[in-house]
C-alpha cells in the first residue's frame, strides 16, 4: 500500500493565509447563491474570477513554504483558466 499513497507533510499555513481562504470561501459562496437565485452572468463572472485569486493565493503560499515547483505553477495555471472562464462569461 505504501506503492501508491506516500507520505506527504504539509506545512501548516500561516493565519494571514488563513483568514484570506476562508474570506475568499465565503465570498464564492455568496456569488454562486446570488448568481443561482438571481440567474445573472454577472455574479458567475465575479464567482470565477475570485476563485482564480483564490487559486493564485495558494501558489503564492506553495512558493512561499518552498513546496515543489510543479505544485505552486499548477496553481498558477488553474488561476489563469479560472481567469479565462471569468472572461468568457462577461
Amino acid at each position: 500500500m505504501g506503492l501508491f499513497f506516500e507520505k506527504r507533510v504539509k506545512k501548516k499555513s500561516s493565519k494571514p493565509f488563513i483568514i484570506i481562504k476562508i474570506l475568499i470561501s465565503i465570498a464564492s459562496l455568496f456569488m454562486l447563491v446570488m448568481g443561482i437565485v438571481k440567474d445573472n452572468n454577472f455574479y458567475f463572472v465575479w464567482l470565477f474570477g475570485i476563485l482564480g485569486v483564490g487559486s493564485i493565493i495558494d501558489g503564492i503560499e506553495s512558493y512561499f513554504q518552498k513546496e515543489d515547483k510543479r505544485v505552486y505553477l499548477l496553481d498558477f495555471g488553474f488561476g489563469v483558466i479560472l481567469f479565462m472562464l471569468a472572461f468568457q462569461f462577461s
